[in-house]
């Protein structure tokens, strides 16, 4: 009868627990959208439960800590369960790019020019990971990635940077609180400019260096209020109390002449590279 009480109670707990948390997690839920959410959180506890359970029991029920612990323990879920997240969170399935040479923009410095970051990339070659963007029949970001080979662009996709992957790397993950007063540069699917390598950019002090590229990406703005989400961007390490001021509304803003850093809903890079990897080792963080 013990044994009995606790399995229902953990079911329980984890079912209401998880639920809400991705709720809050991916924002308000419109009425035309309930029955596919609810479809979606059904998804999401069968693939997730378990793990939710192991990885964040502690803090059950607790939504606000639940919903922390799940985005600080991203690198540890599975395939399956960061696929049904990401997917509730995006409302599209990522892609994998094979064998591209794509722009990385994760640890990218960007300069605003009129209300749009313009970014400093790095040129990679390999396996990538993005939104689809479908662009009518059979058309996708991998195959308009492919097409700029030919016609002197790029698309922005991600792997994990190996300066954030190792401890012994130049770079960190920092976490913003997400309090509203801050932005960060979205580069998924960013159209990249080849003609800018080894040449001068507005807003950027020196030459753009080979094997660097810019990329245009959209701004978006922390949330203030019950909904805020915290995000992440690349920095320096070891830890540079000084580097969170890219967190604050002073220098994080749209306004032109501006420095915004790229960045991501904390545990967005560790989810995208176990879809990528299958798995992903520690890498170097920094908190405020």
């Amino acid at each position: 009868m013990k044994k009995a009480m606790s399995d229902g109670l953990k079911r329980a707990l984890i079912g209401a627990g998880l639920s809400v948390a991705l709720t809050l997690m991916t924002g308000a839920v419109t009425p035309s959208m309930a029955e596919d959410s609810l479809e979606q959180d059904l998804g999401i506890i069968r693939a997730c439960g378990s793990e939710v359970w192991s990885l964040c029991s502690g803090v059950l029920p607790d939504v606000g800590r639940v919903k922390a612990c799940i985005q600080d323990k991203m690198g540890q879920l599975s395939k399956g369960c960061i696929d049904k997240l990401l997917d509730k969170m995006t409302g599209s399935s990522f892609k994998i790019c094979k064998n591209q040479t794509y722009a990385l923009c994760a640890a990218a410095r960007c300069n605003v020019y009129d209300g749009v970051a313009y970014c400093q990339c790095d040129v990679k070659h390999g396996d990538s990971i993005s939104l689809p963007f479908p662009m009518g029949k059979d058309q996708d970001v991998c195959s308009v990635n492919a097409a700029g080979a030919d016609n002197k662009y790029m698309i922005s996709t991600y792997s994990l940077p190996e300066s954030i992957a190792s401890p012994q790397g130049g770079g960190a993950s920092y976490t913003c609180s997400g309090d509203g007063s801050g932005a960060y540069a979205q580069c998924d699917g960013g159209i990249c400019f080849r003609s800018t390598e080894d040449t001068t950019f507005p807003g950027f002090d020196k030459p753009v260096p080979k094997g660097q590229i810019i990329c245009s990406c959209p701004i978006t703005q922390a949330k203030p209020g019950d909904d805020a989400q915290g995000y992440q961007i690349l920095g320096p390490y070891p830890c540079d109390k000084s580097f969170f001021k890219y967190c604050k509304a002073a220098t994080a803003t749209s306004k032109t002449g501006s420095t915004i850093y790229v960045g991501a809903p904390i545990g967005t890079a560790q989810a995208l590279a176990v879809l990528l990897n299958g798995k992903v080792g520690p890498v170097n963080e920094c908190r405020e």
